[in-house]
């Protein structure tokens, strides 16, 4: 039973109270009975005061647990972000190339990809304007157009581009945070970030509860970028999303896979908890 309809059910007895004791209190003496009805005003009141003093607190309580999971979610993204970066992040002199990718949890050296050191070298992305209509030469305005679209597709552009999409994630702006790794992930296909703009975009919908939009985004990761290092976790939120979408059998193949390819990781651990609740609630 609610709160109010407790509230409600509490309120009822007393005037319920106060009808009842009315014949009795109206065969004593009057001043008796005046005292008797005061005294039940005064107990009805006080009762009210404590009811409302009840519900002020409870909704200051809501209000600090919504606080609670905002910030825990906020936490979260760092927790993982720091996870990615320290786990990613190659020794010696090529730390200096990651440097920049700690704030985004993201690579930045090759050593991810190529399994050697050294700066990234970014694939040169096609121009995919429409062809012009005119078939004349190329006349002086060509060149200061071609260098704004090398500007447009330069690694600042692109490396500020996910900051706008990841930063939207950490400020809770899920549906702009999903818009936006959305563009990026169009706009730089082969950058070195899409593997985790394919991740967070994933959970951007996840955390709003969109699970098929986010199923087919986690799946996406695993299939277009197998060897990045967001797949243990993109394959835990697999198994995580079809738990929500009550798809037991589909959960379970995940879960276990992600046991048995990071045995020993704490996204194994959790996997496995993820199983026992389901044996719990009867699911297999």
């Amino acid at each position: 039973m609610s709160f109010q309809h407790k509230r409600s059910n509490l309120m009822a007895s007393f005037v319920l109270a106060i009808f009842v004791s009315a014949p009795a209190l109206a065969q004593q003496p009057g001043q008796q009975n005046n005292q008797a009805l005061v005294d039940l005003v005064i107990q009805v009141q006080q009762l009210q005061d404590e009811v409302r003093m009840l519900t002020g607190k409870i909704e200051d309580q809501s209000l600090e647990l919504e606080n609670l999971r905002d910030r825990q979610k906020d936490q979260y993204l760092d927790l993982d972000q720091r996870i990615t970066a320290l786990r990613n992040a190659p020794a010696g002199p090529a730390l200096s190339n990651t440097a920049g990718a700690t704030s985004t949890g993201v690579i930045t050296s090759a050593a991810t990809n190529t399994g050697t050191a050294g700066p990234v070298v970014r694939e040169d992305v096609p121009d995919v304007r429409a062809p012009l209509a005119s078939s004349s030469s190329v006349t002086a305005l060509a060149a200061p157009d071609t260098h704004a679209r090398d500007m447009a597709l330069s690694p600042e552009a692109e490396k500020a581009a996910y900051d706008r999409a990841f930063q939207s994630l950490k400020d809770l702006k899920y549906a702009v945070a999903a818009e936006q790794f959305q563009s990026f992930l169009q706009q730089f296909p082969a950058s070195e970030y899409a593997d985790n703009a394919q991740y967070w975009l994933g959970e951007s919908y996840y955390v709003t509860r969109n699970y098929d939009i986010a199923l087919e985004a986690f799946q996406g990761l695993v299939s277009k970028y197998p060897d990045s290092p967001k797949v243990a976790d993109g394959l835990l939120k697999i198994g995580y999303t079809h738990y929500e979408l009550k798809q037991w059998d589909l959960a379970r193949a995940a879960l276990e896979q992600v046991q048995q390819q990071y045995s020993g990781t704490t996204l194994a651990r959790l996997a496995n908890s993820r199983l026992r609740s389901m044996k719990l609630e009867g699911h297999y």
